[in-house]
């Protein structure tokens, strides 16, 4: 009889662990999944800047009042990157390599090299030079394209 609680009890504290590491995986996947998703749309936000600013540059759209709040908003979204990736979110429907959390520190430059392009652009957009607003709206986007194709993989 006390064999049979012995066995009762271990397969109840096995089983129990079971559930606690299945909650505990689910628990960590779907927190993976809400920064990737999450991730995505700041990326997005950003592209969506960076491509009105091009429109107004490109199209000589009488906007050009819009280019400091779109700079602002890229500079913002760069300065929140780092932690939109935090270690284990690498897990589901992304395209964010693995070497982002391999080689953090290279990531890490790559993400302050952007932040220090964006900031240049905020304050070159304020100063109204629209030739030097043109050459620093390349330099920041080479800034995310060096990023992107280091970090994040095609399609």
């Amino acid at each position: 009889n006390n064999r049979s609680i012995m066995i009762h009890i271990k397969t109840i504290t096995a089983l129990s662990a079971l559930f606690f590491i299945v909650i505990f995986s689910n628990s960590v996947f779907a927190q993976s999944e809400g920064m990737i998703k999450y991730r995505k749309n700041v990326m997005k936000s950003t592209g969506g800047h960076m491509g009105a600013i091009v429109d107004i540059l490109k199209n000589g759209l009488p906007l050009t009042a819009h280019i400091v709040d779109h700079a602002h908003s890229i500079n913002k979204n760069n300065k929140m990157t780092l932690a939109m990736f935090p270690k284990g979110s690498g897990l589901g429907d992304t395209k964010a390599k693995s070497t982002i959390w391999e080689n953090w520190t290279k990531f890490k430059n790559a993400v302050d090299a952007s932040v220090r392009e964006s900031t240049k652009l905020v304050k070159v957009a304020e100063s109204g030079d629209m030739n030097a607003f043109a050459k620093q709206v390349r330099a920041t986007g080479k800034t995310c394209r060096g990023c992107h194709q280091s970090f994040r993989e095609r399609n």
